[in-house]
């Protein structure tokens, strides 16, 4: 008998692809389609729904507005008013993406689900781990560290193991060609028109107010307009002279932006929240941390686990890291835990 899986489908190549490929392997495919944010009816469920038709799969479609915005929208436009930076896709995968999808699939009793992520799921021992995809370029790894260890096991990733060109490739064989050549979305999904515009609806006034912008002399350079707009290490839309200047820290009981003209690092420390610990965490060991997406990684060690906490060393240069973001550890490719970013205790002249 063939085994059921569900396939989340976005209305692009990569989900379709998953879904092609678990046909091709003998799996029982059901495609679902997740209304997030919108208007009813929208081109990309209409796009998805013409996938799987021609996939010849059955289709679902599911209104997930409301969680959306309970456990996404409202906390992206918390954090943003209180200076941080946050990840909506890291927020949005496990407390609502997958979670959806399990529902869904518990409901029509199907036992595993897939997405077009470029990830590998990996066995270790008796547990299963997350890992890198073997397209770096494409890696959805560092959005995916919040998903439970025990979903691991009912998750499929059929492309973590391909290269972008081999899915377009493959696609080509049976998909639409408007699919296949489709361009991908660099815009956050719920924010088409650009994340600053969506958040300038909702950032109340007092959060917005102009400010000064102070560098390490504590000389006065300009004037923000409104902490939320900038982030750690932002050079970008500064709208100073003499630069250039990168973004190194905020006050937000004083309103004030501070600048320095150099990236340079001293070793310090990092410490998140809400961690995610993996039995592959370590104290004590070193592990290569990534700050953001498609960032290059940098040595940290591991001083600090708690239930609520965890703390790593910078033990060399660093990218600047910006609280709200989440810091991954790996150890080579493989995910061994995280945490969302509170603060950072490096040395910049202008704030000592």
């Amino acid at each position: 008998m063939e085994k059921k899986i569900l396939v989340g489908m976005s209305g692009g190549v990569d989900s379709a692809a998953t879904a092609l490929l678990l046909k091709r392997d003998g799996y029982d495919v059901y495609g679902l389609y997740l209304h997030l944010s919108g208007p009813e009816n929208s081109l990309a469920q209409q796009q998805a729904c013409e996938l799987a038709q021609k996939l010849h799969i059955p289709f679902i479609t599911l209104d997930g507005r409301d969680i959306f915005t309970q456990r996404v929208l409202s906390l992206v436009v918390s954090e943003y008013a209180r200076g941080l930076t946050p990840n909506p896709c890291i927020l949005c995968n496990p407390a609502v993406k997958f979670r959806l999808l399990f529902k869904v699939a518990e409901e029509k009793n199907i036992p595993l689900v897939a997405t077009g992520h470029y990830a590998r799921i990996l066995s270790n021992n008796d547990d299963f781990v997350l890992a890198r995809g073997r397209d770096i370029k494409k890696d959805q790894s560092y959005m995916l560290y919040r998903l439970p260890m025990e979903w691991l096991r009912s998750i499929r990733f059929p492309l973590g193991n391909m290269t972008k060109a081999e899915v377009r490739e493959i696609a080509s064989s049976k998909l639409p060609l408007w699919v296949v050549k489709k361009e991908e979305s660099q815009d956050v999904c719920f924010a088409p028109q650009g994340l600053m515009l969506f958040l300038r609806k909702y950032i109340r006034e007092e959060t917005s107010l102009p400010g000064s912008i102070v560098d390490g002399d504590g000389h006065v350079l300009g004037k923000h307009q409104g902490l939320w707009r900038y982030t750690i290490g932002q050079r970008k839309g500064l709208g100073l002279s003499g630069g250039p200047w990168f973004v190194v820290g905020k006050n937000l009981a004083h309103n004030i932006l501070y600048v320095s003209n150099t990236r340079e690092h001293h070793p310090g420390f990092v410490q998140c929240v809400h961690p995610v610990i993996s039995p592959l965490l370590k104290l004590g060991e070193v592990y290569m941390a990534q700050h953001r997406y498609r960032t290059t990684p940098f040595p940290v060690k591991v001083v600090s686990i708690g239930e609520d906490s965890l703390r790593v060393q910078v033990v060399s240069e660093s990218p600047m890291v910006a609280p709200g973001q989440s810091l991954v550890l790996y150890n080579r490719d493989v995910v061994c835990g995280g945490g969302i970013i509170i603060s950072s205790e490096e040395v910049f002249p202008c704030l000592t």
